[in-house]
């Protein structure tokens, strides 16, 4: 009997069915039945068996995986986020894949590995070829957490970099919504962009969610409120509404829905008419419709808009209860930091405290200072600012996190 390359069907189905069992989503057995598939194959291209995999091979898949390789011979993956060149202009997609998406590579290995040598018979003993993280360690005097323990990246992973969420002018969600060819695409962009919920979608692999995933008994005129599902269990979620949806959606459902064999509120316009409309339908409509305006925008950054205007404007626990949060941390995490109104207050009360207190000794025509000119020390300029000035310095200073510059000269 040969040797079998790759990864059975048998092991991968068994791993699949023991996500299923412990509670995974769909979407997360589904990309890890993308992420094995494409591991699969590269295994095939190298007469590679799964039993004989070592770390060395885990290294070269992963090198090849964030520098953007294909298994199935597409040409290689760019990155979503573009660069613009400073001296032609153009946009470009950078080459290789990001880091989040490596290091979920590496999760889906690390846990499939587990599972095939947990279900070996002589699988004791056996060492996954996918580095493991070190344990946490001591912070050894590291100021911020005490003792607290240090967690540590393992080999092999990306440092993931921080971004702040993207969000989208209200005049560029003005102009989308005056040039929507349709009252379905003009009430689902209003929507989008007063109630900050998910895009969804409506799908028999993945069940209903987000406005995509709403049926007609969701809307509630006499309230103005509607109900959407929220992603991971599906729990209901209420959000009110304003008037000016509902005029766009009164006109859809009179000139555009029809009557089609569904319960689905939103249906397909042309090849899929009378359907339930599905995210991919949506977003190529969106980018089509951005592309005629001029942008560059995601059905996810509305939800960014709304959420970083409630938190600057309405507060952190007002944002959480418009966008569904289960804890008040994902919030904070996501959109408290960016509360743009008050950096540019501190920034600008900042550059008044230094200029207010700055001692410029200039030279007169001559070329000679005046008695009274150099008889002036810093001392004396010091004393000549108002106590009040001082301290509401000192608090403008402080609110950005800096010493005084009329305390501390060392600024």
């Amino acid at each position: 009997m040969g040797v079998e390359f790759g990864i059975s069907t048998v092991v991968l189905n068994g791993f699949l069915e023991d996500l299923a069992r412990r509670g995974r989503g769909s979407y997360t057995i589904r990309s890890y039945r993308l992420g094995l598939g494409d591991f699969d194959r590269w295994l095939v291209e190298r007469q590679q068996s799964l039993t004989a995999v070592t770390r060395r091979e885990v290294e070269d898949y992963i090198d090849g995986f964030a520098r953007g390789h294909r298994s199935d011979g597409r040409a290689p993956h760019s990155q979503r986020d573009e660069v613009i060149e400073l001296q032609s202009g153009r946009r470009r997609r950078q080459p290789g894949r990001a880091a989040r998406t490596v290091n979920h590579r590496l999760s889906v290995l690390a846990s499939f590995f587990d599972y095939v040598f947990d279900q070996a018979a002589d699988g004791a003993g056996c060492v996954s070829p996918v580095p493991r993280a070190p344990e946490p360690g001591p912070r050894h005097g590291r100021p911020g957490g005490g003792d607290a323990p240090v967690r540590r990246r393992a080999e092999l992973r990306r440092r993931e970099p921080r971004k702040l969420p993207r969000d989208v002018d209200p005049a560029v969600v003005g102009r989308l919504i005056d040039a929507a060819g349709s009252w379905r695409d003009r009430a689902l962009l209003l929507l989008l962009s007063r109630t900050g919920a998910r895009i969804g979608d409506w799908s028999a692999e993945h069940g209903r969610h987000g406005v995509l995933g709403m049926t007609l008994a969701d809307f509630d005129q006499r309230t103005s409120t509607i109900t959407v599902r929220l992603k991971g269990a599906r729990d209901e979620h209420r959000v009110p509404v304003t008037e000016q949806f509902w005029v766009a959606f009164d006109r859809y459902l009179a000139e555009e829905r029809g009557d089609p064999p569904t319960d689905a509120a939103w249906v397909g316009r042309r090849r899929g008419r009378g359907r339930p409309l599905s995210y991919a339908a949506f977003e190529a409509g969106l980018r089509q419709l951005a592309g005629k305006v001029g942008v560059n925008v995601s059905a996810h950054m509305f939800r960014h808009t709304v959420a970083t205007g409630l938190t600057e404007h309405a507060g952190v626990a007002v944002a959480q209860s418009v966008l569904g949060h289960r804890h008040v941390a994902t919030t904070i995490d996501s959109y408290a930091h960016v509360d743009r109104v008050a950096l540019v207050d501190a920034i600008a009360a900042f550059e008044q405290c230094g200029q207010a207190n700055r001692t410029t000794i200039a030279a007169p025509q001559g070329g000679t200072c005046s008695p009274m000119t150099r008889a002036r020390s810093p001392s004396s300029t010091r004393s000549r600012t108002p106590a009040r000035s001082r301290s509401s310095n000192d608090r403008a200073c402080r609110a950005i996190g800096c010493s005084s510059p009329v305390r501390d000269r060392r600024l």
